[in-house]
């Protein structure tokens, strides 16, 4: 009886432990603003953040989003012309404190689509960012200027760390020439919705051996809510 018990707990649990996390995509909910106190915030949750669209117009000329790293040298963000209509996208990371930390305009030499690639930039600790979006040539400044120098006019793939006279002060506003619009799509990695923990692996043992035993109808209902839609996300 004790084997056939045991054999019941173990087959249950390989049923209700899922073997990876559902990402998730984000949907621009309404006109995400261009400053800290008018960036759309990326709800919380704890799944994986796959990608963030949305639309840049003449009236709306930058997106600013907020958003969770998980830390380490995972993050990237990358965007498409299909889907996605923005000819000429440029990105930029801030810190919690709205302060430069890298951008792009260009991936390559082939291509007007921007990337801030995996690796240049490691935070040593998950927690909040400021990921913006705008068409060439509308940059975020800072009250002493533009935080990024203007892209170099020979090497538009350079990917650009703070050295504008705006380097080291927060994000303002973005300013410049409205010179594209579109939709757009960004691609991201080492993102988590907003405010997220850590999702416990499923080699943590005995503990989450228990739960599943023990919350089996928890586990169950939780799973049905991941399908959901909220706020933006799908």
């Amino acid at each position: 009886m004790k084997f056939a018990w045991k054999t019941v707990i173990f087959a249950l649990i390989a049923v209700l432990i899922p073997t990876q996390v559902k990402a998730v995509t984000f949907t621009q909910t309404k006109e995400a603003g261009e400053t800290l106190t008018t960036a759309q915030v990326i709800p919380s949750g704890s799944l994986s953040l796959d990608s963030i669209s949305g639309t840049i117009s003449q009236t709306n000329p930058a997106n600013l989003f907020q958003i969770y790293l998980t830390g380490g040298k995972t993050f990237s963000a990358t965007t498409k012309i299909n889907p996605g209509s923005l000819a000429d996208p440029q990105l930029f990371l801030f810190d919690s404190n709205g302060k430069g930390i890298y951008a792009n305009d260009d991936e390559s030499s082939n291509t007007k689509q921007a990337t801030l690639p995996k690796g240049e930039f490691s935070p040593s600790n998950a927690g909040i960012y400021y990921l913006g979006i705008s068409g060439f040539d509308y940059d975020p400044v800072g009250s002493k200027g533009k935080i990024f120098s203007d892209f170099p006019d020979v090497d538009f793939q350079t990917v650009l760390k703070p050295s504008g006279t705006g380097d080291g002060f927060q994000l303002e506003e973005f300013d410049g020439l409205i010179l594209d619009s579109g939709s757009y799509n960004i691609t991201l990695t080492g993102v988590q919705t907003a405010g997220a923990k850590a999702i416990p692996e499923a080699s943590s043992g005995l503990g989450l051996l228990a739960f599943g035993v023990l919350s089996t109808g928890a586990i169950a209902s939780r799973r049905r809510q991941r399908g959901r839609s909220i706020n933006g996300i799908s």
